[in-house]
């Protein structure tokens, strides 16, 4: 995944200034949702550890630009470091699907959204960055229930790397791109990047495999419930083998 996204992030020009200065933000937001109390029912402390390991409040972006290409470690071209991926960490995570019936048995504060609306795209990362997926599902959501970016008010999207956030954002930015590889022509206006991972995400918090969707989701539904009704919210992970699934939920 590393390799494939050097390719990437090179194709899309993201530069390593860019992958850094998003990772920073990732821990300085992560941080930030800790010591508000953020996180505090959304994960079960242990006895050995009362909160994630994984942000980091001394982080700087001297620290991250000092950093050594954790793949590319030849061409003098690497971007991809150990500070602007995401760490393989240990975790699990779970989250309740109910419908009216069940919500009826819930405590009338529990937090839950509506599923609007998913897609899951595939591409084929023989011609395609394996991890680009998203920006081909993403224009189609939104398409089908003529949204602009302006509707959106969370994107929680997974951070394999910063360089794959950048990336699907920079392709779904470019309308001749989304009308040549997804067949959507629209404008979708202007990204707003201020309402991207408000809390942090995986190059951060860290990546467990099978646990990073149910966090996301986790995450959203907190921080939706939070807003007004009618405020709306799109997760959005990439998965190796070159699938991306996108969800489109509503704060009811």
């Amino acid at each position: 995944m590393g390799e494939h996204m050097e390719e990437t992030a090179k194709e899309w020009h993201i530069s390593r200034e860019a992958q850094d200065a998003w990772a920073l933000k990732g821990h300085q937001r992560a941080v930030a949702g800790w010591n508000s109390g953020f996180f505090d029912d959304l994960v079960i402390k242990l006895p050995e550890l009362e909160c994630d390991s994984n942000p980091r409040a001394d982080t700087s972006s001297e620290k991250l630009a000092a950093l050594k290409p954790a793949f590319d470690k030849r061409s003098g071209q690497g971007t991809l470091t150990a500070g602007n991926s995401s760490p393989i960490t240990d975790g699990a995570a779970g989250c309740w699907i109910a419908n009216e019936a069940g919500l009826d048995r819930l405590p009338s504060n529990t937090p839950y959204l509506r599923l609007v609306d998913y897609e899951v795209a595939a591409v084929d990362h023989h011609t395609e960055g394996l991890l680009m997926a998203p920006s081909y599902a993403i224009p189609r959501l939104l398409a089908r229930h003529g949204l602009r970016f302006d509707d959106i008010h969370l994107w929680e999207i997974h951070e394999a790397f910063a360089a794959q956030v950048l990336a699907n954002v920079a392709a779904i930015e470019r309308r001749d791109w989304i009308r040549s590889k997804t067949g959507v022509d629209a404008d979708f206006g202007t990204f707003r990047w201020d309402r991207v991972n408000p809390n942090g995400g995986s190059v951060a918090i860290g990546h467990p495999f099978a646990a990073t969707g149910a966090r996301d989701l986790s995450q959203a539904v907190k921080e939706l419930w939070s807003r007004p009704a009618g405020s709306r919210g799109i997760i959005s992970v990439c998965a190796d083998g070159g699938q991306g699934t996108v969800a489109l939920l509503e704060r009811v």
